[in-house]
């Protein structure tokens, strides 16, 4: 019988780490962990947990995979710690899942996503935007190099 998306969730919850809100601030507070945003780009744009590396759900394999052309160097080192998280926690647990099986060793989800950061009154930012688009120029963008380090 076929998996439903429910199930993929389930299993994939059943195989990671969550932690709470209080408990991902903490883990922002110590410096050794940062938050992974896996929603889609107008999700994020409307508003995202601050110095969040967005990575949309559908691009973290190739943008992960240290052999693929898409790869992205900020997530080459497999011992950096991440809270992974989405709207409300599926996408994110399916993507954590998906970190701890590509080798990656300190990696949670925030249980409930962004809707339990909100209602927990954790801190947003809104990313840069002009005319429509993230501005590639800010740090926030995994491409980014600042040209004082040219």
């Amino acid at each position: 019988m076929p998996l439903r998306l429910k199930e993929m969730v389930m299993a994939a919850k059943a195989n990671i780490k969550e932690i709470d809100c209080k408990e991902a601030q903490d883990l922002f507070k110590c410096g050794g962990y940062k938050p992974l945003d896996v929603r889609e780009a107008a999700e994020y744009l409307e508003g995202t947990i601050p110095m969040a590396v967005h990575i949309p759900r559908g691009m973290l394999e190739p943008i992960c995979d240290a052999n693929y052309a898409c790869h992205k160097g900020e997530m080459a080192d497999l011992d950096q710690g991440w809270v992974v998280f989405c709207a409300a926690g599926g996408r994110g647990a399916l993507a954590t899942d998906t970190m701890q099986k590509m080798g990656y060793t300190n990696v949670v989800n925030l249980a409930g996503g962004f809707a339990a950061w909100k209602e927990c009154e954790g801190n947003i930012t809104v990313p840069p935007v002009e005319g429509s688009l993230m501005r590639c120029d800010h740090p926030w963008n995994p491409g980014y190099q600042d040209a004082s380090e040219s």
